[in-house]
């Protein structure tokens, strides 16, 4: 029998454009609310299959892959993870070609996960699906479920629970890094920053649902992460960079996820090219984006494949 062809998918990055968090469960573990979308910023993951017994083999590259051990990588997590639930030996290559940074709050790794997820599940022919597909998914990382989805969606529980929403309205936007590592545990230790006060009860996440649900784009005014206060409490040089990037015209940044990116709205006259330089100049790496519809957030290309899981 002739080895299946390469099956090639993109894993997109994902804004929040809202995040609540309801408060700390007894698992360790915190409630959210969430309305994320994906974005055309992404990475390109390539499945390919080895020889019964040759075993998974991870390989990273591209602008973000340095730091990251191939060894413990997401996407080697999620492959394990569905072999096991199909039955199956993961006698696979992946290749990940880096070009969402990590960490930044885009959520690279767990959409890494994700597109191996849907790759596989077209690779081997499994044809489950996307519930069964982000069941597995849920038991890699928190954020798995939502890229198994991909567009817009509702999450909830620790981020588990996805709730698919109508498509936005293409929105276009900048995405600034600044340059201040993440560090260890990034995420870990924004949670463990918060505060009582912090807690909510997704209310403004559920009110952005419904807006979206009724085909109604998102104002600015709506957008909300309770990791922003945390920011500005416990890290005083992000809280500078921030700054910066406002200057005089002071355009509103949201924080993406647990950070330490941010991304502004702009409107389809702005000239992208003039605001990226002025960013770069005050230090950023900014990426140009734009928000990513379920259809080619999903899709799947390969000689098996070429459509949406």
């Amino acid at each position: 029998m002739s080895t299946p062809e390469p099956v090639r998918v993109l894993a997109p990055a994902k804004i929040n454009l809202a995040l609540e968090v309801i408060g700390r469960r007894p698992d360790g573990y915190h409630d959210i609310d969430t309305v994320m979308t994906t974005l055309d910023l992404a990475d390109r993951v390539t499945l390919s299959v080895r020889d019964p017994g040759a075993g998974l083999e991870v390989m990273l590259s591209g602008d973000y892959a340095a730091g990251i051990d191939a060894a413990d990588d997401l996407s080697g997590r999620g492959a394990r993870a569905l072999a096991e639930a199909a039955g199956r030996e993961p006698d696979l290559r992946i290749e990940v070609e880096k070009r969402i940074p990590s960490p930044a709050g885009l959520g690279g790794g767990a959409s890494d996960a994700a597109a191996v997820l849907r790759g596989l599940n077209v690779l081997w022919a499994l044809d489950w699906p996307a519930e069964r597909l982000a069941e597995v998914g849920a038991g890699v990382g928190s954020d798995v479920p939502f890229f198994v989805y991909g567009g817009t969606a509702r999450c909830t529980g620790r981020g588990e629970v996805v709730e698919p929403l109508k498509d936005l309205r293409p929105l276009r936007l900048l995405v600034l890094l600044p340059p201040v590592p993440g560090g260890p545990a990034k995420t870990a230790r924004r949670y463990a920053a918060l505060h009582q006060h912090d807690f909510s009860d997704g209310h403004r996440s559920q009110l952005l649902a419904q807006r979206i649900a009724r085909n109604a784009p998102p104002p600015t005014s709506d957008l909300v992460n309770v990791f922003e206060a945390v920011i500005e409490r416990t890290e005083p040089e992000l809280v500078a960079h921030y700054a910066r990037y406002t200057g005089s015209w002071a355009p509103r940044l949201h924080l993406c996820g647990a950070g330490p990116a941010v991304f502004l709205l702009v409107s389809e006259n702005a000239k992208s090219s003039e605001l990226r330089r002025d960013f770069a100049r005050l230090g950023a790496t900014v990426f140009e984006a734009r928000t990513w519809p379920r259809a080619e957030a999903r899709m799947v290309r390969g000689a098996a494949a070429g459509h949406a899981t």
